[in-house]
């Protein structure tokens, strides 16, 4: 018997489009699958920084939402090998060094502008430990613990931008990516304090604030309450008597904020490596 040969026509071309329509769009998406998480991470990354800047500020206030954003964006989103720096570049919008957040059009995931700080708050700790704390006397100088309001909280989002086109048309061909309107928010809360300083604190200088080393150790010295008692010894050191001479070199509850010797704050020649 004769075999029956059948000619398969269109083979060729069924396969062609299921690979353009199922396995390019696939593709494409692997990789940005990757991006969201590592969004999701540097998301979480950045409320976590921007909580711990919270611990650091002045007088233990608020940190201004407008330079904590700033900060947020370029200690998070920065390029691996950027330097860490103190201060914010001060660009609040445009494009990020992080070449992750590239997508295959070459538009950006998201933007500077994307990235905000939503929400930021200070209050005392709920903890039993704090409320046994609270009820030491008063009497006692300066603040103990330094900060009172050491639980910080920090809300952030990030706005993470629809997949478009070169032209910057939404892609379609990727439904439902080019119409998802995610949003990360991330909160964090930490309970904390940092016991740091910034200057002296000695009377006649700018840094006599909550942040000096005066303020920060002073609930350390009970005896610093009785520092008035050096103008009574004073006076006393001043009758010429042998045993009273020594009382005008005594200072009650003085102290003495360490000073770092000028040697060290010498400028170092920079080596090569």
């Amino acid at each position: 018997m004769r075999a029956i040969r059948r000619n398969e026509k269109g083979q060729a071309l069924t396969e062609a489009v299921v690979v353009c329509a199922v396995l390019v769009p696939l593709f494409l998406l692997i990789p940005i699958i990757g991006k969201y998480t590592h969004i999701k991470q540097q998301a979480q990354q950045a409320t976590r920084n921007a909580a711990w800047e919270m611990t650091a500020t002045q007088d233990h206030g608020l940190a201004n939402q407008a330079k904590m954003k700033a900060l947020m964006i370029d200690r998070a989103f920065a390029r691996a090998d950027s330097p860490i720096r103190s201060n914010s570049s001060g660009s609040a919008t445009g494009n990020f060094d992080d070449t992750l957040l590239n997508t295959f059009s070459g538009k950006k995931l998201v933007l500077k502008q994307d990235a905000s700080v939503t929400g930021r708050s200070e209050k005392s700790s709920p903890g039993f430990i704090s409320g046994v704390i609270s009820k030491f006397p008063k009497e006692l100088p300066g603040d103990f613990p330094p900060n009172a309001k050491g639980y910080i909280t920090v809300k952030t989002r990030i706005d993470i931008r629809n997949l478009q086109g070169r032209d910057g048309s939404p892609a379609r061909y990727l439904a439902p990516f080019d119409n998802l309107g995610l949003q990360l928010n991330r909160e964090q809360s930490l309970l904390v304090d940092a016991w740091n300083a910034a200057g002296s604190g000695a009377p006649g200088t700018r840094s006599s604030h909550k942040r000096s080393v005066i303020q920060q150790v002073e609930s350390l010295v009970p005896t610093s309450n009785l520092k008035e008692l050096s103008k009574g010894l004073d006076a006393i050191g001043s009758i010429p008597l042998p045993i009273t001479r020594r009382l005008k070199d005594l200072d009650i509850g003085y102290i003495e904020p360490d000073i770092v010797p000028i040697k060290k704050l010498e400028r170092y020649p920079v080596r090569g490596n």
